[in-house]
């Protein structure tokens, strides 16, 4: 769905960027700006910044910046659409599409609409009704507080084969949009009855926090369904594709880089309530591609938490291996036998099962303890059965560095040499070196950088090599468009930038400008999908260095620099180091036709004639006459 251009612009100007991004990060006045500690990466001295003025931020440790929707984009992690449809709800504001896709999104929005007036009615029930009372006791004895059932929005389904249709048919409700929900069903002769009926409610968030579905348990013994009864899939629903209670863990799980794996309901809410938070869990389903794809949006290790039952463990391994194979560290914990994590937080409490996390395994002690339990140890061919389940988890990881180690300590922890398990690792995975042996990483040829560590020193030592000149002309470009591309442009040439990423925004700019006229920074940091270039637009604009508190409150004037001043000394340094450079080059020519015996003279001219330009450049002749 393409938002309008002029949508996106009132979205962005309706929320100021200093209040959301507050709703996240700590920050605190300086100067004209605010600063707080980055959420994008661990640090303890603040170095993220956000202008009000500017409406945009940047990070000068980890190099992230943009505007407000990037920020939503980049923290919620979530698509361009995603973040600017949840700003536009912030600010009330509708977003209207083609009628094609107005239609699909009324139908989106009515199913949204459906589940969130079943979630109140729900919990509605719970709390305000006699017959709820049951169910708000059976919550209280497994140990949920009234503030815990508040956060997770918890409810009951009231023991009526109609309640809730008729109650949304008071309300108006499309009965199309309930069927399509899931929430009601019909009997043969074509009268609607409720789907969930005397049932305790666990409603399931998107990311974003919308009711998409909802988890159901039994609480009388002639309910004759099963324990727990689910949603069906929906176009909003996609079980595969959610994970319950990741809306309320996410910042938890981003702040540790860990996500605690469970597998029930009633497991998460312990432990969230119990203080571990960084937790989600897969409704009772085996973990799928597409949610281990959603836990590494907030953090690249994943905890698996099992019980000791045979059908939890193959659970575990299976969940593993997919885990690896999106670049994900895992650990696991193995829970006393006959337990869960919710019985264990009530027998035990929190601390107790931090300390099951503080003795989590590795997957290959988790894998040899399975075998053990088998008894496959005892025999030579159960060895290699056991050691060659390992290697095909090991092929699953992407990183090579990180297949050689484990090699390694499958080799060491067995007694099996490495090239055995290397040509065993090899039929998983393909790979030889160039070298026509395994094991040793390659050295030839560019490596991808893999963490954003890398990235950040990479970023760092590229800003040191630009030249101030470059970068202060970058800033006059972006703040002051419509007067500096034509007059900077007029006196050097896109050419004579010597940076490759800041010719790239220029282009970008002057492109920009030609089509559509000069634009606010924060318009054009938004329309750069590059991120290397966004980042360096970011930090062109925002400055580190703030006037501390005592110039403010003085009474003498601040000079603020003059860009006209700026212009012209930015463009006397480039043509300066243009002249140098050119000098130098014809140095090194005269040498080496001289060395030849060919005519030097033309060289001898050429070296005057520059000589001369650099020597008026340095006088000032260049703007004597403006």
């Amino acid at each position: 769905m393409r938002i309008p251009p002029e949508k996106i612009e009132e979205i962005r100007s309706a929320n100021d960027i200093v209040d959301v991004i507050s709703q996240h990060v700590r920050l605190k006045k300086r100067g004209k700006n605010f600063v707080g500690l980055c959420p994008f990466h661990q640090e303890k001295t603040p170095s993220f910044t956000v202008s009000s003025e500017k409406q945009m931020y940047h990070c000068f440790g980890c190099s992230k910046g943009g505007n407000i929707i990037t920020f939503v984009m980049e923290f919620e992690k979530v698509s361009f659409t995603e973040a600017v449809r949840s700003l536009a709800e912030k600010a009330g504001i509708v977003i209207s599409f083609t009628e094609v896709d107005q239609e699909r999104q009324n139908e989106t929005e009515a199913l949204y609409n459906a589940c969130r007036f079943a979630g109140l009615h729900f919990h509605t029930n719970l709390t305000k009704t006699d017959e709820g009372r049951s169910a708000l006791e059976y919550f209280h004895q497994r140990g949920f507080s009234d503030e815990t059932i508040r956060v997770f929005g918890l409810g009951y389904s009231l023991n009526s084969w109609d309640g809730f249709v008729l109650r949304a048919r008071e309300e108006g409700l499309d009965r199309a949009d309930l069927l399509k929900a899931g929430l009601i069903r019909v009997r043969e002769d074509g009268t609607d009855y409720d789907y969930f009926r005397g049932r305790a409610m666990f409603p399931i968030f998107s990311t974003t926090g919308r009711v998409v579905g909802f988890g159901a348990r039994k609480l009388r013994d002639d309910d004759p369904l099963g324990k727990y009864i689910n949603s069906p899939e929906t176009p909003i629903y996609n079980k595969s594709r959610v994970l319950f209670g990741l809306f309320h863990s996410k910042d938890a799980v981003r702040a540790q880089d860990n996500a605690l794996m469970v597998e029930g309901y009633a497991d998460l809410i312990s432990l969230y309530q119990a203080g571990i938070q960084n937790v989600v869990a897969s409704s009772g389903t085996a973990l799928t591609e597409e949610q281990v794809q959603l836990i590494s949006r907030y953090g690249k290790k994943l905890t698996l938490v099992y019980d000791a039952d045979s059908a939890g463990s193959n659970a575990t391994l299976r969940g593993m291996d997919i885990a690896f194979a999106q670049d994900l560290d895992v650990s696991i914990v193995e829970l006393p036998e006959g337990e869960d994590p919710d019985s264990f937080i009530r027998k035990s409490g929190g601390k107790e099962f931090q300390k099951l996390l503080d003795r989590g395994m590795s997957f290959i002690d988790f894998k040899a303890r399975q075998f053990l339990r088998t008894g496959s140890f005892a025999t030579p061919e159960g060895k290699a059965q056991a050691v060659r389940s390992i290697v095909q988890s090991i092929a699953k990881m992407k990183d090579e560095l990180k297949r050689n180690f484990y090699i390694k300590e499958v080799a060491t922890k067995y007694d099996i040499y490495e090239s055995v398990l290397y040509r065993e690792l090899e039929k998983w995975t393909g790979e030889r070196n160039r070298t026509g042996s395994f094991g040793a990483p390659r050295s030839d040829g560019p490596q991808r950088p893999d963490s954003n560590q890398n990235n950040v020193s990479s970023s760092v030592a590229e800003k040191k090599r630009t030249p101030v000149a470059e970068r202060d002309l970058l800033k006059l470009v972006l703040e002051h468009p419509k007067e500096m591309l034509e007059f900077i442009f007029s006196h050097i040439a896109i050419t004579d930038i010597t940076d490759p990423q800041i010719r790239k925004i220029v282009e970008f700019l002057l492109s920009r400008f030609d089509e559509r006229g000069p634009g606010e920074v924060t318009e054009i940091v938004g329309e750069i999908t590059d991120p290397a270039l966004k980042s360096i637009v970011t930090d062109s604009v925002m400055s580190r260095y703030e006037l501390s508190k005592q110039w403010e409150s003085s009474e003498g004037e601040i000079e603020v620099a003059d860009p006209w001043m700026v212009a012209r000394d930015a463009i006397v340094d480039m043509k300066k180091r243009g002249l140098e450079f050119q000098i130098e080059e014809n140095r090194r020519a005269l040498k080496d036709v001289s060395e030849r015996g060919i005519d030097v003279q033309p060289f001898v001219l050429r070296h005057q004639e520059l000589s001369k330009q650099l020597d008026d450049l340095k006088s000032g002749a260049l703007f004597k006459s403006t």
